[in-house]
């Protein structure tokens, strides 16, 4: 799967996953959980789209990713860890630090190998593959029609010398050594946040972590090193001013992002100020609401300034 397939989707998957870290790191592990979530659904979207595969629930998407031999076994399980996840925490407020260090873990890992994956996670049929014996038999063919031509071994051998000697004065190039530190750079850098989350797992003792299969997996290592998309660690985002929201018209709170009319546990009068926690999504916000999180349309809350 080409990462650059879609710059726009690529864009966001990698800054919803600097945000996820960052409300980690700030200890909001309940959105930290659910910024994790839709990183994924973005990944499972662009991958899907390269498939062509019909959009549905994220769940049946990641199943019919696997089905296809888009994505390993591994990563799809990584996947609907990460959903799992996510949807535990919108739905009951999870707000455990091992939960949110272990999706964060798992789509920091999958982010990564997307950013490496420079050509189609699809394996290749052995249909596709040159027959050795096809092969073999144009290097014979190769060999007779040299003899044919009365091609002496010592012009082969000096020609051959001569190509060696050239490949070996051009050396490594600027390119060259650039492609040889990325690999070694990007390591480095999943090191520092493995190193950095990895402390957070022992902040807590009553939590249990999440369940993991048990099943051996076998995978293949990849044949090449993939080609990272940057050398440049991401950088953590400031921190800003708390803003103050109040609603401009009566709003409807509920207990889940939907409009279904089940979910409904209250209403805010006009110009009524919000206990604001953050955004779900581009359609909906969390806030506080009798001492728990529900949400709110975005459209019906105005920002307010001093």
């Amino acid at each position: 799967m080409g990462k650059m397939d879609n710059p726009v989707i690529w864009d966001k998957i990698q800054r919803n996953a600097q945000e996820a870290r960052r409300l980690a790191e700030q200890k909001k592990y309940n959105l930290s959980m659910i910024k994790s979530r839709q990183t994924l659904e973005y990944i499972v979207k662009l991958q899907c789209d390269k498939a062509g595969i019909v959009e549905g629930s994220p769940d049946d998407m990641i199943r019919q990713l696997y089905a296809g031999k888009w994505v390993s076994k591994p990563t799809a399980e990584h996947y609907l860890q990460i959903l799992a996840l996510g949807v535990n925490a919108a739905k009951t407020g999870d707000g455990s630090a091992a939960n949110a260090n272990q999706a964060l873990k798992l789509l920091t890992e999958e982010v990564y190998a997307m950013a490496g994956s420079g050509r189609s996670s699809r394996p290749r049929s052995a249909a596709s593959a040159p027959p050795r014996q096809s092969q073999a038999s144009r290097q014979t063919a190769t060999s007779a029609a040299r003899r044919q031509q009365g091609s002496p071994k010592g012009t082969r051998r000096s020609s051959s010398s001569r190509s060696r000697k050239k490949r070996s004065k051009a050396g490594l190039n600027g390119s060259d050594l650039i492609k040889l530190l990325i690999p070694v750079v990007l390591i480095v850098i999943l090191l520092v946040l493995i190193r950095v989350l990895a402390p957070k797992k022992t902040e807590t003792n009553e939590t249990t972590p999440a369940p993991t299969t048990t099943e051996a997996v076998t995978t293949e290592a990849p044949t090449t090193a993939p080609p990272p998309v940057t050398t440049e660690a991401p950088t953590t985002p400031p921190e800003t001013e708390p803003v103050t929201y109040k609603t401009t018209d009566t709003l409807n709170v509920r207990k889940t992002p939907a409009l279904a009319s089940d979910n409904r546990i209250g209403k805010l009068d006009p110009n009524k100020t919000v206990e604001y926690v953050g955004d779900y999504d581009d359609t909906w916000a969390i806030i506080l609401y009798n001492g728990q999180q529900a949400y709110v349309s975005k459209e019906f809350l105005t920002e307010v300034t001093e």
